[in-house]
């Protein structure tokens, strides 16, 4: 086997990590903390893989992709204290909206300082689309593989777009995360064990929202490609209404269910997303 495939480190790699990570902080942090804190293996390990794929975090970042890594740092951090602190609905509200607040502008600050009357709608209408999906992500069930089951195709969803639109940088982050939500998602799928809280939210979920943003920032992709993904984190609902089998229950089931339907947005998604001349470098942009 091949270490430096990419093909490992983006996807063997961060799915063995999650799953060998999340047993282990469940063991070392006890049975309260652990099962509450285990989602920040999804974080950990898609930071391990980014080291290994683009190296060390330049530092201080500059551009786009060099910032991924501290923005997922500093979400993973967030989503512990939240599962720690347990506040109130109104604080996280506050959270999650300074956090994607944060995103955009840090992410948009190269093109808000060339021209923002172009850039500044278009970073305020993808933060309210993101906003919104966090609301579909958190009404979901935290027990089992709900969560996960949201995030696996729109991760993917993403990677396809940006394997389309020219970013195979991109492309490898998208999967990493994809992959390492995979592997939580075995952890609690068909029998739920630990629940996929602020920690995994603030990482996976916002993730998707830089990622996406990046992917709207640094290559041709026209925006309006990204909006099937948004209504995948509106799929619980309807899951619930489908039928199943007496024998199963429902969180070894729906998951399924919002998998394969989160398949329709994600193909189309991938579908319309621009395909323009390679883009190289966007590490360096």
């Amino acid at each position: 086997m091949d270490l430096n495939h990419p093909l490992f480190e983006s996807i063997v790699l961060p799915l063995t990590m999650t799953l060998v990570l999340s047993g282990a902080l469940r063991g070392m942090l006890g049975e309260r903390w652990g099962k509450n804190l285990a989602a920040a293996a999804i974080g950990l390990s898609v930071l391990f893989a980014y080291t290994l794929i683009f190296g060390a975090p330049a530092w201080s970042p500059r551009t786009g992709l060099q910032k991924l890594p501290l923005i997922m740092a500093l979400l993973m951090v967030g989503g512990v204290l939240l599962d720690v602190l347990k506040p109130g609905r109104a604080t996280t509200a506050w959270a999650a909206l300074a956090a994607t607040g944060a995103t955009a502008l840090w992410l948009g600050e190269p093109q808000l300082a060339g021209d923002g009357g172009d850039v500044a709608p278009l970073l305020i209408l993808t933060s309210l689309i993101a906003l919104l999906s966090l609301a579909g992500l958190v009404a979901a069930p935290a027990e089992g593989a709900y969560r996960c089951s949201l995030i696996l195709p729109v991760a993917l969803g993403l990677a396809g777009a940006s394997f389309n639109a020219g970013s195979m940088a991109l492309m490898q982050t998208s999967l990493t995360l994809a992959a390492a939500v995979g592997g939580f998602a075995l952890w609690n799928w068909p029998t739920p064990r630990m629940p996929f809280g602020a920690t995994g939210i603030a990482v996976s979920g916002m993730g998707c929202f830089a990622l996406a943003l990046l992917l709207v920032l640094l290559t041709e992709i026209r925006p309006w490609a990204l909006l099937p993904l948004a209504l995948i984190f509106a799929m619980v609902p309807v899951a619930h209404r489908l039928p199943r089998p007496a024998r199963f229950g429902r969180a070894a089931v729906e998951p399924l269910y919002i998998t394969a339907m989160g398949l329709i947005p994600m193909i189309l998604t991938i579908i319309l997303a621009h395909n323009p001349a390679p883009a190289d470098g966007l590490y360096y942009r």
